[in-house]
């Protein structure tokens, strides 16, 4: 299915809806405060004249702050309910949605996730991730989830990734995870996939999206980070994640395994990329952009 840049709606401007529009240069970005998708009505609202592909690329992330009671409601209405109200208008405006899902509605206790695997989330963000899922599947007609996992974008201030390259310049000797275990998730591989699907009218459904390439943990990936910026890989110390968040009781709990089976995306066709070679080009630009200062 060819569609056109103008028939594409980005909700959400974050890592995921800049690299988005950077791909549909002419598609409309619509972000917070223009609009909450936790309010039907904001929704409801929406000029989708013309839309052909709602990408909702908008949800509560903080997976920390989702376990503050103070929160929760907010986080279940951005993350669940706002998909539901997405999934709804895309049905009435017969669009194709596309929604981002996470490897968080998973425990982390079984290996290599496929896509029909039952939630087992252990932290209100999964939950709520979740609960958006299911809105998506029983509202939505037309629509794509993508899940996905451990998201870096280069136009991100906060990615782990770019926190890494900051501390190795900064000399410092992080304390990194060291027994939780996936892959990173570029921008880039999610638009990729998100184009291949609609391109190509794949079957509607769940597809595992992620970046190819070996299963590392965290502190593994910031020793590449490190050993990238010229710096030792022995400077990250890894630490489990029990000893990290010992003395911050009020964290969410993590899943310790988040490597995604990729194999029903690329049966259809599909070429992941592998992240290592994409992390050595996001460091080097980081290295350049410093140089040219």
């Amino acid at each position: 299915m060819v569609i056109k840049d103008s028939e594409v709606l980005i909700i959400g401007g974050g890592q995921l809806g800049s690299e988005l529009k950077r791909t549909y240069p002419d598609a409309r970005l619509i972000d917070y405060p223009e609009i909450d998708i936790s309010d039907r009505q904001s929704v409801r609202e929406i000029d989708t004249d013309g839309i052909r592909l709602i990408v909702n690329a908008a949800a509560w992330t903080d997976v920390d702050g989702a376990e503050k009671l103070e929160n929760q409601s907010k986080v279940h209405a951005i993350n669940s309910d706002g998909a539901g109200f997405l999934a709804t208008e895309a049905y009435l405006t017969d669009a194709i949605l596309v929604h981002i899902s996470s490897d968080y509605v998973f425990d982390g206790t079984q290996k290599n996730h496929l896509e029909d695997e039952p939630f087992s989330h252990i932290n209100v963000y999964g939950m709520t991730k979740a609960s958006g899922d299911l809105h998506v599947t029983v509202l939505a007609d037309q629509y794509y989830i993508l899940r996905t996992s451990w998201v870096v974008g280069p136009g991100g201030t906060g990615n782990f990734a770019k926190t890494m390259y900051n501390l190795a310049q900064r000399g410092v000797k992080p304390s990194v995870v060291n027994d939780q275990f996936g892959r990173l998730t570029f921008t880039s591989e999610l638009v990729r996939a998100i184009r291949f699907l609609v391109e190509n009218d794949a079957p509607f459904g769940t597809y595992n999206v992620s970046n190819s390439g070996p299963i590392k943990s965290w502190a593994e990936i910031a020793g590449d980070v490190f050993e990238l910026a010229d710096r030792s890989r022995s400077d990250v110390i890894g630490v489990s994640t029990e000893d990290y968040f010992k003395d911050k009781p009020e964290t969410a709990k993590r899943p310790r395994n988040s490597d995604l089976n990729l194999s029903k995306i690329q049966s259809l066709g599909f070429e992941s990329h592998d992240y290592e070679s994409e992390l050595k080009s996001y460091i080097e630009s980081l290295i350049s952009a410093e140089k040219e200062k």
